[in-house]
């Protein structure tokens, strides 16, 4: 039985591995990243329902952003750079979306940190111009939210709490997941 499960394991772990390798070591770790997030996509609305009862439903629509996540790396097949764009602009913007539908004050824009870590991870020194400019995509968008989006406090006090809870725990989770993974700094570039 438990050799069975480590053949299973080996080979789901190789069909990854194939999927999110390229030859920049850069974008093989966005890759990575963004399979992990998109995996993960359809289990957080789960949780915010857990937290919130029917009102986590405008959070469905994180489902489909499964999908999205998954796709960078077949773009990087082709362009890795455009992946690595999509990658850093989509994240922002997913974030941004979140705040907007659920409110501003429940730790939903605690996200923007781990999408400026991706983007500073994902470009190497002879692109850190771009790199600067894709960085401040999320600063941007966490004052227009600001600005833009309600509170969350339609889902009580308690709720709230709650949820910034979850997403600070998530958050965290997150930024060590990418520390840990980030290739090291003396990678070779094609």
């Amino acid at each position: 039985m438990t050799q069975r499960f480590s053949g299973w394991l080996k080979r789901i772990s190789s069909a990854i591995s194939g999927f999110v390798g390229h030859r920049d070591p850069r974008m093989a770790y966005g890759n990575l990243v963004a399979v992990l997030v998109g995996s993960n996509q359809p289990l957080f609305p789960l949780t915010l329902y857990f937290v919130l009862g029917d009102a986590a439903r405008p959070s469905l629509w994180g489902m489909v952003s499964t999908l999205v996540f998954c796709a960078v790396p077949l773009v990087a097949r082709s362009n890795g750079l455009a992946a690595k764009l999509f990658l850093s602009l989509y994240a922002s913007l997913h974030t941004a979306g979140y705040v907007m539908l659920m409110g501003q004050g429940a730790g939903f824009e605690l996200f923007f940190l781990p999408c400026i870590l991706l983007t500073a991870l994902l470009f190497p020194a002879r692109q850190r111009l771009l790199a600067w400019a894709l960085c401040a995509v999320p600063f941007l968008l966490f004052f227009a939210v600001q600005r833009l989006a309600g509170q969350a406090g339609q889902f009580g006090g308690e709720a709230v709490a709650s949820l910034w809870q979850v997403n600070a725990i998530s958050v965290a989770c997150l930024t060590a997941m990418m520390g840990m993974l980030a290739p090291a700094s003396g990678d070779r570039y094609p």
